[in-house]
């Protein structure tokens, strides 16, 4: 499987974040929070949003580089395809990489079950993690 972050799996276009917004369903775990929604492309994307008061710039862009890492090794993951906008908590940046992994994968595992119907699909999903 490709493991690179292309251009296309990213969302970038205002029109595109506010419809996430509006249309998409929360989800949050110990460390990210995140919304989601399924879309047409054949490919899940990818946004982030960092606020400010999360800290200054380098704890912004490393809570950022950890999640874009985290989508681009486990895309295998998304056995929808979706749009999902992963908000960072500040608590992110007091765990180690073994545990945010953990989380990410429990996290993308409830979206499964939640955007499938299908359980024998999220098993897989399971198997995986």
């Amino acid at each position: 499987m490709d493991e690179r972050l292309t251009p296309k799996e990213r969302i970038r276009k205002r029109k595109e974040f506010y419809n996430l917004y509006k249309k998409g369903e929360r989800i949050s775990s110990k460390y990210l929070s995140a919304i989601y929604y399924p879309n047409n492309l054949g490919f899940s994307r990818l946004g982030i949003s960092v606020n400010k008061n999360f800290g200054k710039a380098v704890k912004r862009n490393k809570a950022k580089r950890w999640i874009r890492e985290l989508f681009r090794r486990n895309k295998q993951l998304f056995t929808v395809p979706l749009d999902i906008l992963f908000f960072p908590k500040k608590s992110i940046l007091e765990t180690n990489w073994k545990e945010l992994q953990e989380d990410y994968k429990n996290l993308i595992s409830s979206i499964c079950v939640k955007v499938r119907e299908n359980e024998e699909d999220c098993i897989k999903v399971n198997k995986i993690l």
